[in-house]
């Protein structure tokens, strides 16, 4: 007998525990409230924004809730489980409600807000976020198309048939002439563990780098490249008409034939369909003159093709720390950004070496600080893996999000959505592309295909 009445006492003992002293898998784990306070920056009079959409995606489960902001500008959850979020706001304006709203004509048809808070907390203790929406920059040019996961490294053509596309979405004419393509540079990982050069979100911070100047802003005012890329010309040497592209290679061969690579080695293609035709591509970047000229040799699939015009290389590190990279290779597995811009003092831009070094030496190196006001376009890859996500590179009012691959080496590429198409005087039809500068809006996933379009 005394051993059931122990028994039962027990029982009533686990029974009567409450759920959270057993950790996260207890109360933690039950549903809470979540408001979201929306206002625009201070350049918009930091007024609250109504009839935002505001996004929760949880970091790990991916568990995704929206909701609008009221009138007050508040997004109210009802239900939401804890753990870590991606908070994501957009907003979408037309003419005449920016007018009534900021008592101001718009610059355009259509005005886009992005904001975003990455690593947001979400429990019974934190309820109660704010983000800041930003005016986001909207260009003529565009980075329609990154094909960075490359095709099947034994039947395909492995990491060599990369390449960008830049697309004209405006009615005018625009010249390539003197445009850069920058190759960010940042942490991989949201790491913030045992270091204080990290920000929240778990990007470097860069206002710990040796020599910098500006304080925060060096965080919210600029980009930092790892390498810059240019297109030559005299400044009408390279028309992009409305509608048209430019396609730039890794290397501009026709990937889909057998090759010999810079030793004399044959590159046999098992499966041409799983790679792509670059053979026609606008530019190029071969940077075998330039390794030579920097005392290094040429990298044996730095193949170039004399009939595709070479990029002018811009920015590779400075001397005495260049680069380790001899080749134009965009990280298959999603970890990179990518910029547009112009800029006419490109070479007075500053280098600064990143957070993580605290001593600067001969060989340390650097990377060159662009500012975001000279920037027409971006995009921030992701890694397809969830638990391997990156933190942003990009500001919001360039990138409020990321996009991806589903894999490497699936010849896949990210390419901007369809938003409309328009007849021009000649007849001919025009496709607009979606620009809101959130990429996860922006743009779909399919088989890479130089200058082609959404399927």
């Amino acid at each position: 007998m005394k051993q059931l009445l122990s028994l039962l006492t027990i029982m009533l003992l686990l029974v009567s525990c409450r759920d959270d002293d057993f950790g996260n898998q207890g109360n933690n784990l039950q549903p809470t409230t979540f408001r979201v306070e929306v206002k625009y920056d201070a350049a918009y009079n930091t007024l609250h924004s109504k009839n935002a959409t505001v996004v929760l995606v949880n970091n790990n489960s991916g568990d995704t809730y929206t909701e609008t902001t009221d009138a007050n500008g508040f997004a109210n959850f009802a239900s939401v489980i804890p753990g870590t979020y991606k908070v994501t706001v957009s907003k979408k304006m037309l003419a005449d409600e920016f007018n009534s709203t900021f008592g101001y004509a718009s610059s355009g048809s259509e005005i886009t807000f992005n904001g975003v808070q990455e690593n947001a907390i979400i429990n019974a203790n934190i309820q109660t976020t704010f983000i800041e929406l930003k005016g986001a920059r909207v260009g003529d040019l565009l980075i329609k198309q990154i094909y960075y996961a490359g095709s099947h490294p034994t039947q395909g053509a492995n990491f060599r048939d990369q390449f960008i596309e830049i697309y004209n979405n405006s009615n005018e004419t625009i010249y390539a002439d003197g445009l850069y393509i920058a190759q960010l540079y940042g942490k991989t990982n949201t790491n913030t563990s045992n270091n204080n050069y990290s920000q929240a979100n778990g990007q470097f911070d860069w206002s710990k780098s040796v020599g910098m100047i500006g304080g925060t802003s060096a965080n919210t005012d600029y980009v930092y490249a790892d390498y810059v890329l240019k297109i030559p010309g005299n400044g009408t040497q390279y028309p992009i008409f409305p509608g048209k592209s430019i396609v730039i290679a890794q290397n501009g061969m026709n990937h889909k034939i057998p090759l010999v690579d810079n030793t004399g080695a044959p590159i046999s293609i098992q499966n041409p369909s799983l790679t792509v035709d670059l053979s026609t591509a606008d530019f190029e970047v071969y940077l075998g003159d330039f390794n030579l000229s920097i005392g290094e040799s040429v990298y044996k699939f730095d193949i170039q093709n004399p009939a595709v015009k070479d990029m002018d290389i811009a920015y590779w590190g400075r001397t005495g720390s260049w680069s380790p990279n001899n080749d134009f290779i965009i990280d298959n597995l999603g970890r990179d950004s990518f910029a547009i811009f112009k800029a006419n003092n490109f070479a007075d831009f500053p280098q600064y070496a990143d957070p993580s070094v605290s001593t600067v030496t001969t060989s340390t190196r650097y990377y060159k600080q662009i500012p975001n006001s000279v920037i027409i376009d971006g995009v921030d890859l992701q890694h397809y893996n969830p638990n391997s996500q990156r933190p942003k590179m990009l500001n919001a009012s360039v990138d409020a999000t990321f996009i991806s691959c589903d894999a490497s080496f699936n010849s896949q590429a990210v390419i901007r959505k369809t938003k409309s198409e328009v007849t021009m005087s000649d007849g001919s039809k025009r496709k607009i592309l979606e620009d809101s500068n959130n990429s996860a809006n922006d743009f779909v996933k399919q088989q890479a295909n130089p200058r082609g379009f959404q399927l």
